[in-house]
């Protein structure tokens, strides 16, 4: 027993071989995690408002390092998941509406990942989530309680109801979100609806034009979760390495610098469909990552949004007015370190 399970860990460690120190990528991943953790803790002693860069990204991290070794508290992810239910359990009425939800498909998507991640069964508040997300399919918000129009429905897409780059700005992210969400969620009485819906958003998925890394990243999601495309997946991947920067790193657009919260999601994007940790590219990218982590745990991405969705609170988090977006980047980043880490038997 023992030697197989030696031999187990010596074949993880082949598998996830890394050109550089090791000890160097464990230690990035336990200061990320450490900081994305306390962010994600302070934010609701100040907020009762569910966050996609506080809540379901400090998650992503924490559950991808849990797979590598690191403890996962499971008393902070169910605390996570429970201020994301509270948030659309308090919406209800407003989503079987189809009333607005700050943020539209946005939140939606990313509130059902987090659920999803903490192991949270369908219920009310889920079944009220996929109904508002029919309901918008195809268009930002409807005004009032409008009925579902189905011409617009045929355009396939979800797109945000306010644009705040990088997390709100790709109809493709918003799209494949929602459509994981809505497989997981959606009810027996709402799979004939749902048949509809995803059949338009994976036409539209395959024909859409890719504009930023965002776009990319997420496209190669949806077709290797839901489409299955293979042809359309190599020619993404593709892409997404073509757009990879001398220094390593991905920009989230063409005229920015590279930044570790595109970095980040795309290596963990790349590693989570298929690609093998021991190609340069992926290599690259990591050398990137440890090069740019701050001491504190950090990484710094600063905010290129203008008009704030919300007033500018201090949440207690390192960067001052770019917190917010250094926080999903670090989640991010985090999270992409973990998968160059064996997993533990």
């Amino acid at each position: 027993m023992i030697r197989l399970i030696v031999l187990t860990f010596v074949l993880a460690m082949q598998d996830h071989a890394w050109a550089g120190d090791i000890r160097e990528v464990e230690a990035s991943v336990g200061r990320g995690l450490a900081r994305v953790k306390q962010a994600a803790s302070d934010w609701q002693k100040h907020k009762t408002c569910f966050s996609c860069h506080h809540q379901t990204l400090p998650m992503v991290a924490a559950t991808e390092a849990a797979k590598v070794g690191f403890p996962l508290d499971q008393a902070w992810l169910a605390s996570q998941a429970e201020t994301t239910h509270k948030y659309f359990a308090d919406r209800i009425d407003d989503m079987n509406q189809g009333d607005h939800v700050p943020g539209g498909s946005t939140t939606a998507g990313y509130g059902m990942w987090a659920l999803i991640m903490a192991g949270r069964p369908a219920d009310e508040t889920t079944t009220a989530i996929v109904t508002y997300l029919t309901k918008i399919q195809g268009m930002p918000r409807i005004a009032g309680r409008a009925p579902v129009d189905l011409s617009r429905v045929a355009n396939g897409r979800w797109t945000t109801s306010c644009r705040r780059p990088p997390m709100q700005g790709s109809d493709m992210a918003d799209t494949v979100l929602v459509l994981a969400g809505m497989e997981k969620y959606a009810t027996q009485d709402q799979l004939k609806t749902l048949t509809r819906t995803r059949a338009a958003a994976e036409k539209w998925l395959v024909q859409a034009t890719l504009v930023t890394q965002e776009d990319r990243i997420w496209r190669l999601w949806g077709l290797h979760y839901l489409n299955g495309d293979v042809s359309a997946k190599d020619a993404v991947i593709a892409a997404i390495m073509s757009a990879q920067r001398e220094d390593g790193g991905w920009a989230a657009s063409e005229g920015l610098e590279s930044d570790a919260f595109s970095t980040g999601e795309t290596l963990f994007a790349l590693c989570q469909t298929g690609t093998k940790p021991t190609e340069a590219i992926i290599q690259r990218a990591c050398d990137y990552l440890l090069r740019t982590q701050l001491a504190d745990g950090s990484w710094l991405v600063k905010s290129r949004v203008k008009n704030k969705a919300q007033p500018y609170f201090e949440n207690g988090d390192p960067h001052g007015e770019h917190q917010f977006l250094s926080t999903g980047a670090t989640a991010w980043a985090t999270a992409a370190l973990a998968q160059l880490l064996p997993a533990k038997p």
